[in-house]
């Protein structure tokens, strides 16, 4: 059992988080295939007493071994993203490893993320931590790989680069194309002008977030079903206008409603690489109370009285007054003596 509770970290935790950096389980697979995973400058920032630098990094010791997790949140993003745990959590450990994902749901919810997520290999055994800290599985992916140095034949007329005119039709492409869920749990990339335009008859049918690095290069497709037959020419389209596809590996996304894009990208040499599951988790929890709607129409409370604290004095009654002048007659039948 673990003595003590997930926190953040300290420059105290640096001799753990060294010696156990190096078995790190990457979880944000874009940043990590591209830029490879996060070192420990990004430790030592997050360690430091200054607001938001770095990624924050949290800690759980159990004596002298411990769990370590990070997590990282763009500018201006509710979508957080966990970038790695280690050691790399095997079988028997997975209570200690749901704790310390708790804490870091925690965490990001003060940073004022609204979803949180991680990138998880099917099969791998810290799934079972994932579940048991309330991660839901949003989506399956493939990522695909295509080695360097194979010959690229395409049109890279095909394809523009992005301009900032762009991002209403984008935004409109990815709303009517990604199930409502997988948007909750992983929105649209923001718009960096690295990504590649697919037109047809005036309108944005394609979309590739190319994202690059001294590991890699990743991209990120969003096609509408209208351009099956044109897939594999835009994807090696695609590689034309990336120079550092012909000396890096080149990683492409499929989800599970992309299905389909899995024979044009045979056709242009990617070959599966990893089967994921993309794992979310609200760090928002919904609260339902009852409130009392009044209809005025059947609202009793209108006919009651103003309460008081003392006697409510009566109004005084006048009579109406007879004239002193008018004498008092006697009726009529009294006068006749009837």
């Amino acid at each position: 059992m673990s003595n003590s509770d997930p926190r953040m970290v300290t420059p105290l935790d640096l001799p753990l988080v060294r010696r156990v950096l190096s078995q790190r389980l990457p979880l944000d697979m874009a940043a990590a295939l591209t830029r490879g995973t996060a070192g420990l400058e990004d430790v030592l920032l997050s360690s430091v007493p200054l607001a938001d630098l770095g990624a924050p990094t949290l800690v759980l010791r159990d004596g002298e071994s411990g769990y370590v997790g990070q997590f990282r949140q763009y500018a201006d993003k509710t979508v957080a993203h966990i970038t790695f745990l280690a050691p790399d959590p095997q079988e028997g450990d997975v209570y200690d490893w749901a704790r310390l994902l708790e804490a870091i749901t925690f965490e990001a919810g003060k940073r004022s993320a609204h979803v949180i997520n991680a990138e998880v290999t099917e099969g791998h055994p810290v799934g079972e931590a994932f579940r048991l800290a309330g991660f839901a599985v949003y989506s399956r992916q493939v990522i695909l790989r295509r080695e360097p140095g194979l010959r690229v034949e395409g049109n890279p007329v095909l394809l523009r680069r992005e301009l900032e005119r762009d991002t209403i039709g984008i935004s409109t492409l990815h709303t009517n194309t990604v199930p409502r869920l997988l948007q909750q749990a992983e929105p649209l990339p923001a718009p960096a002008c690295n990504g590649l335009i697919y037109e047809r008859d005036g309108q944005i049918a394609g979309y590739l977030a190319v994202s690059e690095g001294k590991s890699g290069v990743v991209i990120k497709p969003y096609f509408h079903p209208e351009v099956y037959e044109q897939a594999s020419a835009i994807i090696l389209s695609a590689l034309m206008h990336v120079p550092r596809a012909r000396y890096v590996p080149v990683y492409l996304y499929a989800r599970a409603y992309q299905d389909w894009l899995r024979g044009a990208l045979d056709r242009a040499g990617f070959k599966p690489w990893t089967n994921q599951a993309l794992m979310a988790k609200y760090t928002l929890v919904r609260i339902e109370r009852m409130e009392p709607v009044t209809i005025p129409g059947l609202d009793t409370g209108r006919l009651r009285p103003p309460a008081t604290d003392r006697p409510v004095p009566l109004p005084k009654i006048t009579l109406w007054p007879r004239p002193k002048d008018r004498p008092n007659r006697l009726p009529s039948w009294k006068r006749n003596g009837k």
